[in-house]
């Protein structure tokens, strides 16, 4: 009763809210339409790129994998094993050790049946292949196949050691590394006996700093004789050196020990044995093998012709010159 009589008694409050409410809903269509022109007519805002994580890529195959065995595959394979394999997979950083020392053996046999180098001097690098096999049987990931290989290595490495050899100091004669013949009248006969003994390196930067092979080390003796034959400012006999030694151990025979020499400058060449190891050693040393071999060839010379170990000198004992290097210098005035 009371509320009918109240709807009654005011009867606009129905359309005033009906109205109000006809009125909002225009005033928010306005308000949007208004908003979109406003959007419309200003110049669009930058927007902030939004940031893509980068592509995931493999790593790409080493290009020592497509390589034929030589002393460049093993140059590369240790450039790699120590910049590069960590991005890739375990399978392939054990087959990269694998192929190394298996070339290093390789290597070694053939040095060994070629006499190429001393026995202590190749010893050294079959004892780097014999470590590198032992390294890969200690890891218990090791497939099956790899260890078998690595098995096999080990047996290669201990029969190379206990392989016999001839006592005689193992130089490669000049036939063996293609010696140009020498022209006699400009040589000098030796005069007296062998009394000193001076040690060179050559300074070039074509010589394999781990050693390379037989045939790269024997190019660069021939390239050396020739400059000193040929070149204008020498025209020598025959190269200047005695006996060369690269970063393999390996020993050339150079001028025959008949003649004097042409290494250490006039009259310092008087009864004076040039000994010269290939490579620039101005900023490193000289291989392990390379100063094994060094000391065995100046302990042949020295018990040979009865000469002191104070009477072994750097090149730099006779001039202003830094030749051998820092490091080489070094050891010869520790040699004993």
């Amino acid at each position: 009763m009371y509320t009918h009589r109240m709807q009654r008694s005011f009867p606009c409050a129905g359309r005033s809210a009906v109205f109000a409410q006809r009125t909002s809903g225009l005033v928010r269509s306005l308000c949007a339409a208004l908003a979109l022109l406003f959007l419309c007519a200003c110049p669009s805002l930058p927007r902030k790129p939004v940031e893509e994580p980068p592509p995931i890529t493999e790593p790409s195959t080493p290009s020592w994998v497509k390589e034929p065995m030589s002393w460049h595959k093993l140059e590369l394979i240790e450039l790699w094993l120590e910049v590069d394999a960590a991005r890739h997979s375990r399978e392939l950083v054990i087959e990269a050790k694998l192929q190394l020392n298996e070339g290093r053996l390789q290597f070694s046999r053939r040095d060994i049946d070629s006499s190429a180098a001393p026995r202590e001097t190749l010893l050294v690098r079959v004892e780097s292949a014999r470590k590198g096999f032992e390294e890969i049987l200690a890891d218990p990931a090791v497939s099956a196949g790899a260890r078998n290989r690595a098995q096999l290595g080990l047996k290669g490495a201990a029969s190379l050691v206990q392989a016999p050899t001839g006592k005689d100091l193992a130089i490669l004669r000049r036939q063996q590394w293609n010696a140009r013949a020498p022209r006699v009248s400009n040589l000098t006969p030796l005069k007296g006996a062998w009394s000193r003994i001076t040690v060179h390196h050559s300074a070039e930067s074509t010589s394999d700093p781990r050693g390379g092979s037989l045939e790269d080390s024997a190019a660069t003796v021939r390239i050396i004789q020739k400059y000193h034959m040929d070149d204008p400012t020498h025209r020598w006999g025959d190269i200047g050196y005695h006996f060369l030694i690269d970063g393999a151990g390996r020993i050339f025979e150079g001028r025959e020990l008949e003649w004097q020499g042409a290494h250490a400058g006039g009259s310092n060449n008087q009864q004076n044995i040039g000994i010269c190891m290939l490579g620039d050693f101005e900023r490193r040393a000289p291989t392990e093998a390379a100063r094994k071999s060094l000391q065995v060839l100046l302990d042949d010379l020295r018990g040979r012709y009865r000469i002191p170990a104070e009477r072994v000198v750097p090149h730099s004992s006779f001039g202003s010159t830094r030749c051998p290097g820092p490091a080489l210098t070094a050891w010869l005035k520790k040699y004993k």
